[in-house]
């Protein structure tokens, strides 16, 4: 073959820490099916918190078919701040390895099947999604204040626990030693109201924490994000609530205020825990400015 027509090897930039090394230990295999499937890859290690979104950035210069991904949600969220940074480009592939992995339930993918993420990424089909912006930075799936903040915290200090045992442990842990209700100011399409809150969360998936099916109509390609308010509870309301959380009922309950929208602001004196795709954003913010952006991050679907 000449060597202008021998294939670039497609970047894998794979995160040793998600999934509690959990990418590092089904790397070889991994690498097995790709070739399979006749895909070679020049795997990469990120090395440290951001190196995710650099490796990611200046992999697209290269102009590659696509750059794969092997790492959680954090992992991804990373990826998805490089790729938007740079521009954009050549569509981002996701090989789950992570506890939650909650953007592959929001892709309609298995959560935890590596090797058929593999096939897909194979097939090569590529979708346009939603991406959403806070500040200066993006989410692909879920950005959350108060107490889903909190229990994602919780849940990044636990290293003994893995799988999503991880999150519920954590809520428990929470809603014992720090719960609150922050009072927040919300604006959106024109209106304005203040409230106590036990969390607010602006999903662009259904799905944030493993299990918690918090915005269960949420699309990740019509243009909105779904809001989700929960006011401000007690812990054994909260408590009471959780069983319809996590089967997606939760919404008509009197304590939760949903709505969807393109752009929102919340703000408040009280410094706000933020978490977007379950990676700590902020610890004590009090102003964010977020809107959806449609369809501009390209992933294979």
């Amino acid at each position: 073959i000449p060597p202008e027509r021998i294939p670039m090897p497609t970047p894998l930039i794979l995160n040793p820490a998600a999934g509690r090394g959990a990418a590092v230990r089904f790397e070889p295999a991994l690498c097995a099916e790709l070739a399979t499937l006749g895909i070679a890859v020049d795997v990469v290690h990120s090395t440290a918190p951001g190196d995710v979104a650099s490796r990611v950035a200046a992999a697209l210069v290269a102009r590659p078919e696509r750059v794969l991904i092997a790492g959680g949600d954090g992992t991804v969220h990373e990826a998805v701040n490089g790729w938007m940074q740079a521009g954009g480009g050549a569509p981002l592939g996701i090989i789950p390895a992570g506890t939650g992995n909650d953007f592959m339930k929001m892709l309609d993918q298995k959560p935890d099947d590596w090797r058929a993420a593999c096939r897909l990424i194979a097939r090569g089909r590529v979708r346009e999604m939603d991406i959403a912006r806070c500040n200066d930075f993006y989410f692909a799936n879920s950005l959350g204040i108060g107490l889903d903040a909190q229990v994602a915290l919780a849940a990044n200090r636990m290293r003994w626990l893995h799988g999503t045992l991880v999150y519920g442990v954590a809520l428990f842990k929470t809603l014992l030693r720090d719960h609150r209700t922050p009072r927040v100011r919300v604006t959106h399409d024109g209106e304005t109201f203040e409230t106590g809150i036990t969390l607010l969360a602006a999903q662009n998936g259904r799905v944030e924490g493993g299990s918690f099916r918090l915005a269960p109509h949420a699309e990740l390609d019509d243009g909105l994000l779904d809001v989700v308010l929960a006011r401000a509870m007690s812990r054994l309301r909260v408590l009471a609530l959780l069983p319809r959380v996590l089967t997606g009922t939760h919404l008509s309950h009197p304590a939760i205020r949903a709505f969807r929208t393109r752009q929102l602001i919340i703000e408040s004196r009280e410094g706000l825990p933020v978490h977007a795709d379950g990676e700590i954003r902020y610890q004590a913010a009090q102003h964010l400015e977020i809107e959806v952006l449609p369809r501009r991050l390209r992933v294979i679907a």
